[in-house]
C-alpha cells in the first residue's frame, strides 16, 4: 500500500521555516513515484503529473547553490528517452535493476552506473545466476558553472565494465574493464532544481511534519524511499528530469 499522506493535510501543518516550505510539495512529488518504476511504467499523462510536481517543488525553494554531493545516488524516477530505453536494450535475458550515480566532490567525477541482473525467469532455468550482477559505468568529470551555481557542465572520462556476480560465483576480485583516452569532451549540462545535503530533508521548524511522514511510510513499507533520504531533482540540457535519492554506504555501489 502507497503512503497515502494528502496534500491538504501536509499543508494543515503548516511549516514556517524556509526548508519546512518544501516538505508538502517534496512529499507530494515522492508519492506520485513509487508505482512508476523509475519512469519506465509511467504513462503521457503521469510524466506530466511528476513535471508539474516538481516545477512546484522547484518554485517552493529557489534553489541557489549545489551542497556537497558526495556519494552513491539510486534513480527513482526520469522522463530521459536514453535511460527508458535500457531495459529494452538489455536484451532478453538481463533486466536493468537499479541505475544511478556514484559521485565524488574530491576528484570531481560524477560516475553514471547501470547495473543489470537477470530476468525474472532465467533462475528457473540457471538457479546460480540469482543475484547476478554486472555494472556498465560512464565516468565524467563536473564543474558548477562559473556565475550559474546550480548549473553543471559534464565531460565524459572513460567508462568501465564491473563485473559483480555470475552465476552465484563473486567476481569482486575481478578487475574492471576501463576504457578511457586522452582527451574529455562535452558529455551535457544539467541544472539542479532541488538537492539537499548529506543531513537530509528539511527540518527545523518543519520536524514535526517530517517524523509524521516518516512514521506513515514505515507503516506503507516504504521508509528510506522518500521521507528518509536526501534527494536530488535535476534537468537536463534537453529539458528532461532525473530524481535520485542517497543511498546508505550498505546499498552503494561499491568499488569502480
Amino acid at each position: 500500500m502507497r503512503c497515502v499522506f494528502t496534500v491538504a493535510f501536509l499543508a494543515s501543518l503548516q511549516p514556517v521555516d524556509a526548508a519546512g516550505a518544501a516538505a508538502a510539495p517534496r512529499a507530494a512529488l515522492l508519492n506520485l513515484l513509487p508505482t512508476l518504476d523509475r519512469g519506465f511504467a509511467a504513462s503521457a499523462e503521469q510524466r506530466r503529473e511528476v513535471a508539474r510536481a516538481i516545477e512546484e517543488l522547484a518554485s517552493s525553494t529557489s534553489q541557489q547553490y549545489i551542497p556537497d554531493i558526495s556519494g552513491d545516488w539510486e534513480l527513482l524516477y526520469t522522463d530521459a528517452p536514453d535511460i527508458l530505453g535500457l531495459d529494452m536494450q538489455a536484451g532478453p535475458l538481463a533486466t536493468c535493476t537499479r541505475i544511478g550515480q556514484q559521485i565524488s566532490e574530491a576528484e570531481g567525477t560524477i560516475t553514471n552506473v547501470i547495473e543489470y541482473g537477470p530476468r525474472e525467469w532465467v533462475p528457473s532455468l540457471f538457479g546460480s545466476a540469482t543475484g547476478d550482477r554486472l555494472q556498465q559505468r560512464v565516468i565524467t568529470s563536473f564543474q558548477r558553472r562559473a556565475g550559474e551555481p546550480t548549473k553543471v557542465d559534464l565531460k565524459i572520462r572513460g567508462a568501465a565494465f564491473v563485473p559483480k556476480q555470475l552465476l552465484g560465483v563473486s567476481l569482486d576480485s575481478v578487475p574492471p574493464l576501463k576504457l578511457q583516452g586522452p582527451i574529455e569532451p562535452p558529455f551535457g549540462s544539467f541544472e539542479v532544481l532541488y538537492c539537499e545535503g548529506p543531513e537530509g530533508p528539511p527540518t527545523g521548524d518543519a520536524a514535526a511534519l517530517e517524523l509524521a511522514m516518516q512514521e506513515a511510510c514505515e507503516v506503507d513499507g516504504l521508509a528510506g524511499f522518500g521521507d528518509c533520504a536526501s534527494i536530488r531533482v535535476v534537468r537536463t540540457l534537453q529539458g528532461y528530469y532525473a530524481i535520485n535519492r542517497r543511498m546508505t554506504p550498505a546499498e552503494g555501489w561499491g568499488e569502480a
